[in-house]
């Protein structure tokens, strides 16, 4: 008999993994819909001072550990592409623009931010959550959503691309450098072959997708942090699905410009 009920438990079982993941993206797209109805919100003075907290805490505090991650990748691919392919000044510039500034600065980044921050605003929503604070938010007149998720999602939005460009610019100079140092170049002349082989629009593509990643990730660690039961094991529970989540959706956005620059091209 347990045998013959197995494959219906296993139907059930699918049918209410299919409702999870459908309410799951059902709320994603409502908190996207949110935040980009919602961001002139921002001219109230107390969601102003929670935005800029935001942007401290998961773009300014960031900055050390993307310096050194920036450094240690512009000077770590030149210096792999040289021990490769030999003293290729026009291979190494060409890594620098494409492989790193359009591609790797912007993942890479997202990737530090979902590490710091995706578990970060999920727990503090979650132990929000249990604690009713939501609940007190509008017993005061003050709209929850509003003041809890809104700076926190259009924080990450612009926090990331900020971030980001501090990356670009720290690991080009360290890739500049270590050009320098190991091909015997003027620091001048790597600089101008680089910004030779430099395509406009492909800065401002980079900043669209790191703005876009900055986005779905607020948006997925607000969702699970938000939604979460009233209980201390949904707490990490809220965190890892904001993790995990988070960074399958960065790869996604990633796989998705590089698929439209490869057309575009």
């Amino acid at each position: 008999m347990g045998l013959e009920s197995a494959p219906g438990k296993a139907r059930e079982d699918e049918g209410a993994l299919n409702s999870v993941n459908a309410s799951r993206f059902f709320g994603y797209a409502a908190l996207a819909w949110f935040a980009s109805t919602r961001w002139d919100r921002l001219r109230d003075p107390q969601l102003r001072i929670q935005f800029h907290r935001q942007i401290n805490a998961h773009g300014i505090a960031a900055l050390p550990v993307i310096a050194a991650l920036a450094a240690l990748t512009g000077a770590t691919a030149v210096t792999q592409v040289t021990a490769l392919a030999g003293q290729d000044n026009d291979l190494a510039q060409r890594l620098l623009f494409f492989g790193l500034f359009f591609e790797l600065a912007p993942l890479l980044t997202a990737l530090v931010m979902v590490a710091r921050s995706s578990a970060a605003i999920a727990s503090e929503l979650a132990v929000m959550h249990l604690y009713d604070e939501f609940t007190a938010l509008r017993r005061m007149g003050v709209p929850a959503a509003d003041y809890l998720l809104l700076p926190r999602i259009l924080g990450l939005t612009l926090a990331l691309p900020a971030v980001t460009v501090c990356f670009q610019i720290i690991a080009v100079g360290s890739g500049w450098l270590a050009t320098a140092l190991l091909q015997n170049q003027p620091l001048s002349e790597i600089a101008g072959h680089f910004f030779d082989l430099a395509d406009p629009w492909l800065p401002l593509a980079s900043l669209a997708k790191s703005a876009l990643m900055g986005a779905v990730i607020g948006i997925i660690a607000c969702h699970h942090g938000s939604s979460a039961a009233r209980s201390t094991q949904a707490i990490s529970t809220a965190s890892i699905h904001a993790v995990g989540n988070g960074l399958v959706a960065v790869f996604v956005v990633d796989v998705t410009f590089a698929i439209a620059a490869y057309f575009l091209k």
